[in-house]
């Protein structure tokens, strides 16, 4: 044997080698897919003939006549002044909402968002800036100590009593209805949850479509899914609400820090200790008729009219860089910090969900490892096209039976895996963008190696260092236009039915 023809050969039986483990783990976590797959779609067919047959629809009305409680909306800002007064503007012209009042975090060392803030509260009733007596950036969860300790000290001085305490973020645009919905549910819920999804944003923008893509599944299947299983509902960090219960209860289980400092992802944590201490949680798809903006024009918004839940909206990041360093920090927050906070769980639920929430330490870089291989061996069919057919080396691992199923096996769930994706995007975004879902896989796996190599590279320097691991917050935009059209919310007097109905909770 030539060394030529010897080092093809060789080259052909390692990628062989690497491409049944590749295959072995992409069907593992395909089989994950599957049963939450399965799960959502008989648990919706289970739903749409015995539950809603006998159960009617919450209404809008309903949550217009339940009396108020007073809610606080908590915002964590540092270096958001491009943004935070165009926040606060647009959701004290949106929210349909009396007894509520925003206060927001800001850092001693931040005078250009401390300035804003400032000049909000000057313009708008019902706003309070709370000041972080430390240099930023330290950590989300510490900010959010900040207000929240603000929040109570505003309860003593003026005898005001919050029955909810809500989060958002600066870029965030808040659904009119939104604390209504909180308004209806907690009396009888300590963790709401509603869904957050990303503006509509043009086809040709991969990056950020793929938040498009990833919100329209996760909050509308697999929180769904998890909730139903576990009872626990991840908090997004915006769109949520706590009840007034909860929040004394983490003040007592940690001497009165609510927000865990030492985690990046202090929704994700906090839930989880929710549980822990019995208290109930909910992720609530609750559709009302409003018109959305099909195009990101900023200047010219298209607005069509559809029946969509009510959920918060923003900017996500269409840069690839911060894409994947917005992920890296989810990545560290919920497999790195999430695994040696909450180990595995109790229940066979929590195993399984935990092992979801980490996967991705595996399958990121399996997935590109995939794009490696199979270039490797249309490069092997290439080399081999200059050796006589008669030398060629056959497939000892390809070639067999049992990895043809194997590979029929993956091309059916990759098949399913690209139509799960399609059919919740459409459902949010309309066919094109649906269509667009599946070539954006492609863009999302790229992203999620890169966010992998990033949260292990930090979490692995913050073991041998000690460094802590602060705010790496990411830039924003907000959609800056009249106000009636920053998120075009005509909500009308009827609601179709819920994915989840409030009343039947």
């Amino acid at each position: 044997m030539s060394l030529y023809l010897y080092l093809i050969v060789t080259f052909q039986h390692a990628l062989e080698v690497l491409t049944v483990i590749v295959t072995v783990v992409i069907l593992l976590s395909s089989l994950d897919d599957a049963f939450v797959d399965c799960y959502y779609w008989l648990r919706e067919f289970y739903r749409w003939f015995w539950i809603r047959a006998r159960y009617a629809s919450l209404s809008a009305e309903a949550l217009r006549a339940k009396p108020e409680v007073p809610i606080a909306i908590m915002v964590p800002a540092w270096q958001e002044s491009d943004v935070i007064a165009a926040m606060l503007e647009t959701s004290k012209t949106l929210i349909q909402y009396d007894s509520y009042r925003i206060f927001v975090g800001v850092y001693q060392n931040d005078p250009r968002t401390i300035q804003e803030v400032e000049d909000a509260v000057k313009r708008f009733s019902g706003v309070s800036m709370s000041i972080v007596p430390r240099d930023g950036p330290t950590s989300k969860a510490d900010c959010l100590n900040v207000i929240l300790g603000d929040i109570l000290s505003y309860e003593e001085r003026t005898g005001t009593h919050f029955g909810g305490i809500a989060m958002h973020d600066a870029e965030d645009v808040i659904h009119p209805y939104e604390l209504r919905l909180f308004n209806y549910l907690l009396d009888r819920m300590d963790l709401i949850q509603l869904p957050v999804y990303s503006f509509q944003r043009s086809l040709t923008e991969l990056v950020a479509g793929t938040y498009m893509d990833e919100f329209a599944e996760w909050h509308s299947k697999d929180l769904v899914v998890r909730e139903s299983i576990t009872g626990t509902v991840p908090s997004a960090g915006v769109s949520t609400c706590f009840s007034r219960r909860a929040i004394s209860m983490l003040r007592a289980d940690r001497e009165g820090e609510v927000f865990s400092t030492s985690s990046l992802t202090e929704d994700y944590d906090i839930a989880f200790r929710l549980k822990k201490l019995g208290m109930r949680e909910i992720f609530v798809r609750f559709p009302v008729r409003f018109t959305i903006e099909t195009s990101n024009e900023i200047s010219q918004p298209i607005r069509v009219e559809r029946e969509l839940p009510i959920a918060t909206r923003e900017f996500f990041p269409s840069d690839f860089r911060a894409a994947y360093r917005q992920r890296a920090r989810w990545l560290l927050g919920i497999a790195f910090q999430g695994w040696s906070e909450h180990g595995w769980g109790a229940t066979v639920g929590a195993k399984y969900f935990f092992l979801r929430d980490r996967k991705g330490l595996l399958t990121s870089p399996t997935a590109v490892l995939a794009y490696i291989v199979m270039f490797g061996l249309i490069a092997v069919e290439f080399l081999f096209s200059f050796v006589p057919p008669a030398e060629r080396a056959p497939y000892w691992l390809l070639g067999t039976p049992t990895y043809g199923v194997l590979l029929s096996i993956n091309i059916a769930f990759l098949i399913n895996r690209i139509f799960q994706r399609m059919y919740f995007t459409t459902r949010i975004y309309g066919f094109g963008q649906g269509a667009m879902a599946g070539p954006r896989m492609l863009v999302s796996n790229i992203l999620n190696f890169f966010a992998m190599l990033r949260a292990s590279y930090v979490f692995i320097q913050h073991t041998v260092t000690g460094r802590s691991l602060v705010w790496d917050k990411t830039a924003h935009i907000y959609p800056i236009r009249k106000l009636s059209d920053a998120q075009a919310l005509a909500v009308d007097a009827t609601v179709p039915e819920p994915d989840r109905d409030p009343a039947a909770s």
